[in-house]
């Protein structure tokens, strides 16, 4: 397992949830208040826009039009390129990375579909694509219905894989268990809040951690 951890690399912040916890506006927010400290951030999504695997993810897995094992393949392939091009060279580079989705996503939601354990597809991305490991893994954390409730409102239609009840069900079980079983990092958020306070509070807990002292 690689981790982040010398003092000269950069930092990985993950953020992880069921959909309408608002990963993509908490991500935008704390980028934002970090550059404005002076911070170089980059912040980056799964599945990547750029690579071969992440435009076909995008394009066919909504649809329903790939099966379980070439989803989880197309996402592990994605994160290759993306742990080569984008994540590494950030951390390379000094710079905070956070990420909207990451290994983690695929665990809790391939899981449910592939019938896979999220212990393994965890253990493959570590072991066979050598992720870099997430200083704080943050779950955006709130009641299925809820997240459901907030995704309806924004979009015209749902995600035919993976917005739905009982499978999302599922995912948040999860998430839940991996900060309870797994070697990450995790801290659970309370994304039933507003979102200024969810913000503040994964700011908070960032700072905190960047002035902590090298172990």
């Amino acid at each position: 397992m690689e981790t982040v951890e010398s003092a000269n690399r950069g930092k990985l912040f993950v953020f992880e949830g069921v959909d309408g916890g608002g990963k993509t506006s908490v991500c935008d927010s704390v980028a934002e208040i970090l550059r404005s400290e002076g911070h170089e951030v980059v912040k980056l999504t799964e599945p990547t826009r750029e690579s071969q695997w992440g435009r076909e993810i995008r394009e066919r897995s909504a649809f329903g039009e790939l099966t379980p094992g070439e989803e989880l393949e197309l996402f592990l392939r994605d994160r290759e390129w993306h742990i080569k091009n984008r994540i590494k060279p950030a951390l390379d580079a000094a710079k905070i990375v956070l990420m909207d989705r990451y290994f983690f996503a695929s665990g809790a939601y391939q899981s449910t579909s592939t019938g896979l354990h999220w212990r393994e597809i965890l253990r493959r991305n570590r072991e066979e694509i050598h992720a870099p490991e997430p200083d704080i893994v943050f779950i955006l954390d709130l009641p299925v219905e809820v997240g459901l409730e907030r995704v309806s409102t924004r979009k015209l239609t749902l995600n035919q894989q993976f917005e739905q009840y009982d499978r999302l069900v599922k995912v948040r079980q999860a998430y839940l268990e991996m900060v309870s079983e797994d070697s990450g990092r995790f801290s659970i958020i309370d994304a039933t809040k507003k979102l200024k306070e969810v913000v503040d509070e994964v700011h908070q807990q960032i700072i905190e951690f960047l002035d902590e002292p090298p172990a």
